[in-house]
């Protein structure tokens, strides 16, 4: 995949797909957006579209216990799309990230998870989010965290770039949201990431799907809920990814 392009090619899409639901580290992440979505929801406001703009074959977006049929996948990989139509029955169109074929204020939720950091200008991505989301309504931003994490991993999947908070806050400012929940999570995967990709990889580059087994979903199950009742709560200083829900700000 090169950089600026869409989020998934052909061949990291198909790994994608056959562990978006089964693997740990996607439950992970699918509950800590739920959780952070639940912790911001307004009082007495209905549920509209939640759309999730390069949200792949789907696992994740049929996990964060939103109303499925009142969800609407975006995705630039046409196999994906397809995916999450045949295996999780999402309404899937395949799209750009940065021109959506959705009406100005269509959508009570956008996500972005783990998309911007694929685009060299990633405001314009929150541009175009911004213009699909509702007055009054969020956005959910996950993106991996700090620079010094980075490995021959990023370069495989096309990042350009791990987030500081500082920095991903200054973006959403651009695009003209305000946070409401700013916290680093997966605050436990730090210590072994760097581990595995910084001192025993030897420089190669390792998605890490293989890094599986009942021991580690269970402490993976255990240590997500931990996070889960701090989030919204306490901001976290350190993890390996950061997660943001925001809304538009005044400009």
């Amino acid at each position: 995949m090169s950089a600026g392009t869409e989020v998934y090619d052909d061949t990291n899409a198909t790994e994608l797909a056959t562990f978006d639901v089964s693997h740990w580290w996607y439950r992970s992440k699918a509950a800590l957006i739920a959780t952070a979505l639940r912790r911001t929801e307004p009082r007495r406001r209905e549920r509209g579209r939640l759309v999730d703009i390069g949200g792949g074959s789907g696992g994740v977006t049929t996990m964060l216990g939103w109303p499925l049929d009142r969800v609407i996948l975006g995705e630039g990989n046409r196999a994906l799309v397809s995916e999450a139509r045949r295996r999780h029955s999402l309404a899937a169109v395949r799209t750009s990230v940065r021109q959506v074929p959705l009406a100005d204020g269509a959508a009570e939720v956008v996500c972005l998870l783990d998309v911007i950091e694929h685009f060299r200008d990633p405001v314009a991505v929150l541009t175009e989010a911004a213009r699909v989301l509702a007055p009054g309504g969020r956005l959910v931003v996950n993106v991996p965290a700090h620079q010094w994490l980075w490995s021959a991993f990023d370069e495989q999947v096309g990042h350009v770039r791990r987030y500081t908070r500082p920095a991903l806050r200054a973006e959403l400012a651009s695009a003209g949201f305000e946070p409401l929940l700013l916290s680093h999570v997966f605050s436990w995967l730090v210590l072994p990431m760097w581990l595995k990709r910084k001192v025993l990889s030897g420089g190669g580059a390792e998605i890490g799907h293989d890094q599986s087994s009942p021991t580690i979903d269970a402490a993976a199950r255990a240590l997500t809920s931990a996070e889960r009742a701090l989030l919204g709560r306490a901001s976290l200083p350190i993890g390996s990814s950061v997660l943001c829900v925001a809304t538009r700000g005044r400009r």
